[in-house]
């Protein structure tokens, strides 16, 4: 028993040992671990000026391997984010103010560092590594003004003024606001004027996508709304927008035009207008873009770091407003098939991109911060991307990388979801199965629905489709009703569907107006002279021969009464009437004492006048795409004698319209038109002394306005003559030929005109 007690303390003893070992081992394998997973500290941001450049050199405990970088506008800054480091030694705002950086702002977002460097202006940026530490480069202020030279308005002839001098600017700028931009377009081209509270000096470019910028150094702006929409002239809108050190007026063009800057005490005047086609187009400047500098070279005995930079250069510079999630909602579009297919259009605001074996994680982190959206991340999201874009649409650019590694999106309000193409296409599809399988677990209703102006069965093939393939549709055509049974949802549509429907035919008043209007004139001038010439002993004048010892001239059968009573006429072309009967006639009688010699002349005349309008107006109400008709006349018989016998025949000589009228929802009403006119005319007969028939019709479909007349037709006829009754040869001799001679002018004029006028017969409503 003495020696059964150290046995026990030994065993102790033992194990005592046995876990310090355990725990030393642990202890020493800890810095091993932690040293996997311990984020680079870094040490030092240092803003410096190195050759008229702007440099922030970033150092950390080891060395930066990964990292990107993007500008952004609204406001101006430049973002560096840099992976799987610590700058929680940095924690207030570094305010810089040397050259273009304004300050830089660091914060911590999980494992990623960020550096937000405020930027005065737009500039070149680049970042490389030099002996492990992160060289941020910014370069001299972009000269945006010396992009274009501005192109002013050809000058008068006398004066030789270059056709791209720049206008004459006030010697000094007074203005420190800009209170208002007012934007015109007329015939004369576009005009837009900038009022401030003093003289201002602009500085004016244009950008290669027909933009006009125009800046104004040191003023602040209050113009509301920023945004001025024209969209005329070649102006689609104008922007304004505040940056640090100017207000920035923004002139999107949708044509190329010429334009002039002219200021007017406290306004500057931009005068614009298209640009002429024989004018050479002035050459407008590239945007600047960023781009990374080649990676130096790692010294001796090292492997140079694979650089995974990530320039964003977003355009238009500075003057896009921060879209918001629902215009990115709007421009991605919402429905998942549409996502998977990749759309064909691209809205999002231009990027250029520039990447290098980059974190795909870290590529998407960016297009939200440029989208300004939340984004979502499946697991299955991973990989590495290497690709070159020069100014396309964001939302362009993350669609085609996705493509590139089997991915797909969806946008949910401001959310951004990004999975796998097949993840995305399961999902839909089962929620599509869930859906139909909720249909099929819901109870069935039953609703009545009358019908109050359509006909039920001519409704229900519509709204069957509207049915699941449990419902089913029930017509009482005594009651015009409608016996609906399905799902809660699938009544509820079909109901709302009955109610778009089921709506009066608009009923319609169409009004015709058949204008008939004649002309007639008719003009006649005739002649009749004659008389007689006697020459014999009784009337005191013999010829003093045996035989024949008298002679008598005289005219021919006599044509009428004459003023002499001798009724012998040698031209007898008097006017139609007849004189002494109608018309106008004067009588000249010429004679001798002995009676021997007789002259006589007649003079007739006549002109008849007529004038004639017939107005018939037809009207008649239909329904919407109902065939209506109004008629009015007589009938008139016609009898044929043939082998069988006398036969009768009616013809109808009437009044008539016929038309089938359409109210469109745009207020239009579209119509077939038949307008008739038939009437009998006695003037032409046949041997029977029956009437022939004059018509007059018009056919036609036309589309008017509630309210609007239009001519559907008309026919003018005119008909002239002139016609002469003389003696030959004596008749065509100068002056005298009208002794020998009659005539007669006429003129007939008939017109047709036919006018329609529509009318929507509204109801008031009590």
């Amino acid at each position: 028993m003495k020696y059964a007690q150290p046995p026990k303390v030994y065993c102790l003893i033992f194990l005592i040992a046995l876990v310090t070992v355990l725990l030393t081992g642990c202890g020493a394998k800890t810095p091993a671990s932690a040293q996997q997973g311990t984020q680079v500290l870094l040490t030092n941001i240092e803003p410096r000026d190195v050759d008229g450049k702007n440099e922030i050199v970033i150092e950390g405990a080891g060395p930066i391997l990964q990292y990107t970088s993007f500008q952004l506008t609204e406001p101006l800054r430049l973002v560096v984010d840099i992976s799987d480091a610590d700058i929680s030694k940095f924690s207030t705002k570094m305010n810089v103010n040397s050259g273009a950086i304004a300050d830089i702002t660091p914060s911590q977002m999980g494992t990623i560092a960020r550096l937000e460097i405020a930027l005065s202006q737009a500039v070149d940026t680049k970042l490389y590594q030099s002996d492990g530490k992160l060289i941020v480069e910014l370069a001299k202020p972009v000269e945006e003004a010396k992009a274009a030279p501005e192109v002013v308005a050809p000058a008068p002839p006398q004066q030789e003024v270059p056709k791209q001098e720049q206008a004459p600017q006030p010697e000094k700028a007074t203005a420190t606001v800009v209170s208002a931009v007012q934007a015109s377009a007329g015939k004369e081209g576009v005009k837009v004027v900038i009022t401030g509270d003093g003289t201002m000096l602009p500085k004016a470019f244009m950008l290669k996508d027909n933009r006009l910028v125009v800046d104004i150094p040191g003023t602040k702006s209050r113009v509301k709304p920023s945004v001025i929409p024209v969209r005329k002239g070649g102006l689609a809108r104008v922007r304004v927008a505040q940056h640090p050190d100017k207000v920035r007026v923004v002139l999107d063009l949708t044509n190329p035009l010429e334009y002039t800057i002219t200021p007017e005490g406290n306004t500057l005047v931009i005068a614009m207008m298209p640009v002429s086609a024989t004018k050479p187009m002035a050459k407008l400047p590239q945007e600047q873009t960023t781009s990374p500098e080649p990676e130096k070279a790692a010294p001796s005995g090292k492997e140079a770091p694979v650089s995974q930079e990530a320039v964003a250069a977003v355009s238009p510079p500075t003057t896009v407003p921060q879209e918001g999630a629902e215009t990115q909602k709007q421009s991605m579009g919402a429905s998942v098939n549409t996502l998977l297919a990749g759309g064909s259009k691209f809205t999002g605001r231009k990027i250029s991109l520039d990447l290098q074996d980059a974190d795909l994680i870290n590529v998407m982190r960016l297009f939200a911060e440029v989208a300004n959206l939340n984004i979502i991340l499946s697991p299955e999201v991973k990989g590495r991307v290497t690709v070159r874009m020069v100014n396309i649409p964001w939302d362009q650019a993350m669609d085609i990388i996705l493509k590139m590694n089997g991915l797909g999106y969806v946008l949910e309000d401001n959310i951004l979801r990004i999975a796998s193409v097949g993840a995305l296409t399961k999902e839909a599809e089962d929620d599509m199965r869930s859906k139909e399988a909720k249909k099929k677990a819901e109870d069935l209703i039953t609703r009545i629905i009358p019908v109050n102006y359509a006909k039920a069965g001519e409704i229900e093939p519509t709204i069957k489709k509207s049915l699941s393939p449990r419902g089913e549709t029930v017509t009482d055509t005594r009651t015009n009703t409608l016996i609906i049974k399905d799902i809660a949802r699938n009544v509820d549509e079909v109901v709302s569907l009955i109610k778009l429907l089921d709506k009066p035919i608009a009923q319609i008043m169409i009004e015709a107006r058949i204008v008939e209007a004649s002309l007639s004139f008719s003009r006649s001038l005739g002649v009749q002279w004659g008389g007689s010439q006697k020459l014999d002993a009784a009337h005191g004048n013999p010829i003093g021969i045996t035989f024949p010892n008298s002679v008598g001239v005289t005219g021919g059968p006599t044509m009428g009464a004459t003023p002499s009573g001798s009724g012998n006429f040698f031209v007898n072309m008097p006017a139609p009437a007849g004189a002494g009967t109608g018309g106008g006639a004067i009588g000249l009688t010429f004679g001798s004492l002995s009676k021997s010699l007789n002259l006589d002349l007649i003079l007739s005349a006549l002109e008849s006048t007529g004038e004639g309008k017939i107005i018939s107006t037809p009207r008649v109400s239909a329904l919407d795409n109902k065939e209506a008709r109004i008629e009015q006349g007589i009938s008139i018989p016609f009898s044929t004698v043939s082998a069988s016998g006398t036969q009768t025949q009616f013809i109808d000589a009437k009044l008539s319209l016929v038309v089938t009228p359409h109210a469109t929802p745009d207020n239009k009403i579209f119509m077939k038109i038949q307008a008739t006119k038939n009437a009998p005319d006695t003037s032409l007969s046949n041997a029977q002394g029956q009437p022939s028939i004059r018509k007059n019709e018009a056919t036609t479909e036309i589309l008017l306005a509630d309210g609007e007349t239009a001519v559907i037709g008309g026919i003018l006829i005119l008909d002239r003559g002139v016609s002469y009754t003389k003696v030959p040869f004596f008749g065509d001799l100068p002056l005298i030929g009208w002794l020998f001679k009659s005539k007669t002018s006429t003129e007939n004029k008939s017109e047709l005109i036919i006018f329609i006028t529509p009318r929507v017969i509204r109801q008031e409503v009590i």
